[in-house]
């Protein structure tokens, strides 16, 4: 069995529970011999990690901790775009660190997009309901997390916390 060693540097906490499950989905669909390394997802909030130095001081904080570990950067880009931002973090980050593996993705607006685009299959968990189908536009709504709890049972909402 192959292992990979990812160390996630994140902004929310929604981050730091779903992203290590998300991985280890994508590892397992992409080939199920490998398995994940993988830590408790570093947290800086993004506005520190964009400003001059910050992205750079927390990945040097990631690779100080975990040596050895790719380290993949996900962050909201809010209102920026991020196939802009996206690049020019990536940019900064090797340019820091070029002897690291590193990645950069950015979620549109909010993580929580993702999900409303895959509503489908999130039907039936966590209370929503059964017959859940995603937004016609996912990315034009701005509080992702509002339009789940929208969804849920009246008294309940979204929370990646739980």
């Amino acid at each position: 069995m192959k292992e990979l060693r990812i160390a996630p540097l994140v902004e929310g906490d929604g981050e730091v529970n779903a992203l290590p499950i998300l991985l280890r989905r994508i590892a397992f669909d992409i080939d199920p011999s490998v398995s994940l390394k993988h830590v408790k997802p570093f947290r800086h909030p993004a506005g520190r990690l964009i400003k001059p130095e910050g992205l750079e001081r927390a990945l040097n904080a990631v690779a100080i901790t975990h040596p050895h570990h790719a380290i993949l950067v996900l962050i909201d880009s809010e209102d920026d775009c991020p196939a802009t931002l996206g690049p020019h973090l990536l940019h900064r980050a090797t340019t820091a660190r070029p002897d690291l593996l590193i990645s950069t993705v950015l979620a549109y607006r909010e993580f929580e997009t993702w999900f409303l685009a895959a509503a489908e299959s999130l039907s039936g968990v966590r209370g929503l309901p059964s017959n859940l189908i995603p937004p016609p536009d996912p990315e034009a709504i701005r509080d992702a997390k509002g339009w789940l709890t929208k969804q849920m049972p009246s008294g309940t909402c979204y929370s990646l916390s739980t």
